[in-house]
């Protein structure tokens, strides 16, 4: 896309703006972006939410998986996820585009048990924990082969693709046109906040919040039963053997050490997936029925918003963080705007006034709401 026609300049510059992208070079954040750019379900989520509480005031993060995403989610349909990081790139941002992988069984069954209630069984998501745990296992068996592993630094950001994975530093680099793109592996995320550190060229030391788990959500109590009893087949285990990514972003002693763990948990018996065929006419009766949306805007511990209520949480969640408790709650702008505003009652006697939200009227203590709403 040429970027620098008008009329090309101003939709781009329109598409910022509805993902929420400020342009406005005055403010450090709009002059840095990282673009997590990932297939679902490889912990992206916990990446993004991880920057925003350590780097919010220096980095703009955007998190996308495809242009499936931009459409549903943004009504975007004319242009293409790497269109936005060139252009943000042509505008002279500093521009990073991170990419993650994901063992591979794991990622299937993470996103298998992502939209299993909407998609696969058309029911609400409550009702999944009194089903048999063999009924499910019964339909990840069959749809085994289905469940994508695409691998984005590979596929989607057309820049020359490594040789190798570079087990020292644990993660892939390339700069092109200026755009620095990196891969980094789930398996190594006891070690994101040192790479990140270095990939962000920040002086702080960067703390993981992990965000957005299966175990945290309403299905955990069916997630933990399948995963104990879970066993592979000896057909979709010969699969994973073959599994091309595996092979190259494990080294072969973390590739054996993977595969022994599964085969233990393997069954000898083959099972008989869905042919493709049968497959393809599951999915249209399946979407045909789906009840609710895959995609949530805002299902982050952090929105990245910089209001100083957002701010002072966002520090004590980091203070915790550093003392090596876990977070399992959100930075919610309107609580987290009361709670300021009560903290600097017991210093300054200040009152109290209404306000409307779409959640309804609320009494909070009067402050500066251009800066605080």
């Amino acid at each position: 896309m040429d970027f620098s026609s008008e009329a090309s300049f101003i939709r781009m510059s329109d598409i910022n703006e509805s993902l929420g992208i400020n342009d406005d070079f005055s403010v450090e954040k709009n002059k840095n972006i990282v673009f997590v750019y990932t297939p679902p379900k490889v912990g992206s989520t916990t990446l993004v939410s991880s920057i925003r509480l350590n780097a919010c005031g220096k980095f703009t993060v955007l998190h996308l998986h495809n242009e499936i995403m931009l459409k549903v989610l943004y009504g975007i349909t004319d242009v293409t996820v790497l269109d936005i990081i060139k252009f943000n790139k042509f505008l002279g941002k500093n521009v990073i585009v991170i990419d993650i992988y994901r063992s591979p069984i794991e990622q299937k069954i993470s996103t298998f048990f992502e939209n299993v209630h909407s998609l696969h069984f058309n029911v609400p998501v409550d009702s999944l924990n009194d089903f048999d745990v063999n009924r499910l296992i019964k339909r990840f068996n069959q749809v085994f082969p289905y469940l994508q592993t695409n691998d984005h630094f590979r596929t989607k950001y057309n820049v020359s693709f490594p040789t190798s994975f570079d087990f020292n530093k644990k993660y892939i680099f390339v700069e092109s046109d200026g755009i620095k793109y990196y891969k980094i592996r789930l398996a190594d995320s006891q070690e994101w906040g040192m790479m990140l550190k270095q990939i962000l060229n920040i002086n702080v030391d960067v703390y993981i919040a992990k965000d957005y788990e299966t175990e945290k959500k309403p299905i955990n109590k069916l997630f933990t039963l399948f995963k104990k009893n879970y066993l592979i087949p000896a057909n979709l285990y010969n699969l994973i053997e073959k599994d091309e990514n595996l092979r190259f972003y494990y080294s072969d002693s973390e590739r054996s050490q993977y595969l022994i763990s599964w085969r233990i948990k393997s069954n000898p018996i083959e099972f008989k997936t869905f042919t493709k065929d049968e497959y393809d006419f599951y999915m249209d009766v399946a979407l045909d029925n789906q009840y609710i949306g895959e995609f949530q805007k805002d299902h982050y511990i952090d929105l990245g918003c910089l209001c100083m209520g957002c701010c002072r949480k966002r520090g004590k969640m980091l203070l915790r963080l550093k003392n090596g408790e876990q977070v399992d709650d959100r930075i919610d702008h309107f609580e987290a705007a009361e709670d300021y505003l009560r903290a600097r009652a017991k210093v300054l006697p200040i009152k109290t006034v209404n306000y409307k939200s779409n959640s309804g009227s609320k009494t909070l203590i009067k402050g500066n709401f251009k800066t605080m709403f």
